[in-house]
């Protein structure tokens, strides 16, 4: 290269230096499809169309074609999605301490969240969380939000609330809007989607959805048997529905940005915190275990300014938001953060884990199945579940993506590699556990969680 070329280059590159310094920090949007899994929306490939807004927002947006959850149940993977952490880095789980089972151990004040570093660069902030049971005060989630409203509503009344505060916001002001759908939790919102897939989605049950999975509960967990065909069916149908319900919230609060101006410019990322089991692997609902349909989760990213949808096949876990986030902030904001939220880059791979299971499970007839520590690993093809009981299996997600051949006797070799930089992986990156105080549920917030399920 001649000196010309080497000045042009070098003047390119302060100039790039400078804008970034200088453009405005951009409004930023997170959604949470509570308990959607990615394989049941239509933006995913899923025959029936669930999701034709997040389709429309694919258009113009990265979709992460393999993203997942970094557990099966709503406190640790909404933790992992605050914080870069993944469970056995920031604890916030389910726990066994001197034969004592503690259902739900908060978040502790001194992990740093997404929103507490936004909020300290000047962010406006504000959370909106249709679930009342996990995502709440008393579990520790409510950090950084200088606003945080909790209520049970369905995904349309969630999006014209949280429009609400995005419009009473301070002129100026840049915002981080967090909003959690239900419409796909027990009891599913099978109520009319009213938008143009209402006709191409199957009929709402006549029965209650909670109603269902109790009997769907009764026959994979206390039969040795399949379950009723017609009965598994109608829970699906309760629970697409659901499905298409969240999306048309999601597409009510863009469509509102989108009329103020406010869209084009945003960082909008949409995924969930875990999926829901229905039959597989014969489970029900979400919280028991580490096999896909409670773990592969949408990812969909819309950057500022961008206007062309692409596929984005690197595999990605929902622990990545945070630095989603950061990468898309001036260099002079984003460098104060490096490294405060690791991500898989933390960790050298995706990985998931459950510790034991709700209370509700545990207390059940089959509550043994679920008395046992699952972490699971990815390493290319192969996934690998280590079990506290012993009972540990190895999957080739390439040629078995329902995980339906446990091959980890088959292949000792591949299996143990993973086994030993799972070990490796937990060893070196394990925090201390700070003190947390569990409160106890009120009667109201214990009301709640039975109504979810737990």
């Amino acid at each position: 290269m001649n000196v010309r070329a080497l000045l042009l280059a070098a003047s390119l590159a302060l100039l790039g230096n400078a804008c970034s310094e200088t453009r405005t920090p951009p409004n930023v949007v997170l959604v949470v499809l509570d308990t959607v899994r990615a394989d049941h929306l239509s933006a995913y490939g899923y025959p029936r169309p669930t999701a034709p807004r997040l389709e429309a927002l694919c258009e113009r947006a990265d979709r992460y074609a393999t993203a997942r959850s970094t557990a099966p149940w709503t406190l640790p993977s909404h933790a992992s999605l605050f914080t870069g952490k993944f469970p056995f880095q920031h604890h916030a789980d389910a726990e066994l301490v001197d034969a004592v089972f503690n259902d739900a151990r908060p978040l502790a004040e001194e992990e740093l969240t997404l929103a507490e570093a936004l909020a300290a660069e000047g962010y406006a902030t504000a959370a909106f969380a249709a679930n009342r049971g996990y995502v709440n005060e008393r579990m520790g989630l409510t950090q950084g939000f200088a606003t945080f409203v909790n209520e049970r509503r369905p995904g349309v009344e969630m999006a014209a609330l949280a429009h609400e505060w995005v419009k009473a916001r301070p002129e100026g002001q840049p915002f981080f809007l967090f909003v959690n759908y239900m419409d796909a939790h027990r009891p599913y919102n099978a109520a009319p989607v009213d938008g143009p897939n209402e006709a191409a989605l199957p009929k709402a049950p006549e029965e209650n959805s909670s109603e269902l999975l109790d009997a769907l509960y009764e026959q994979v967990y206390g039969s040795d048997a399949p379950p009723d065909a017609a009965l598994l069916q109608k829970a699906i149908d309760a629970y697409d529905r659901g499905i298409a319900n969240a999306d048309r919230g999601v597409g009510e609060l863009l469509a509102a940005l989108e009329r103020d101006g406010l869209l084009d410019g945003a960082l909008v990322i949409v995924t969930a915190d875990h999926g829901e089991y229905l039959g597989e692997h014969d489970l029900v609902e979400h919280s028991k275990d580490v096999y896909e349909p409670a773990l592969r989760v949408p990812l969909i990213v819309k950057r500022p300014g961008q206007s062309r949808g692409r596929v984005i096949d690197e595999p990605a876990s929902i622990a990545d938001v945070p630095g989603l986030v950061l990468a898309e902030l001036p260099k002079s904001v984003s460098s104060k953060h490096a490294g405060k939220f690791p991500g898989q880059a933390g960790v050298r791979g995706l990985f998931a884990e459950i510790n034991y299971s709700r209370g509700k499970d545990m207390a059940a007839p089959w509550g043994e199945r679920f008395l046992r520590e699952r972490s699971a690993l990815y390493l290319e093809r192969w996934k690998v579940i280590r079990s506290s009981d012993g009972r540990h299996e190895l999957y080739d997600l390439a040629s078995d993506p329902r995980e339906e051949r446990n091959l980890f006797a088959e292949r000792p070799k591949e299996a143990q590699l993973l086994l030993d930089t799972l070990a490796r992986i937990q060893a070196r990156s394990g925090g201390a556990r700070a003190r947390v105080d569990v409160r106890e549920p009120t009667e109201d917030e214990l009301k709640e969680l039975r109504e979810l399920g737990y």
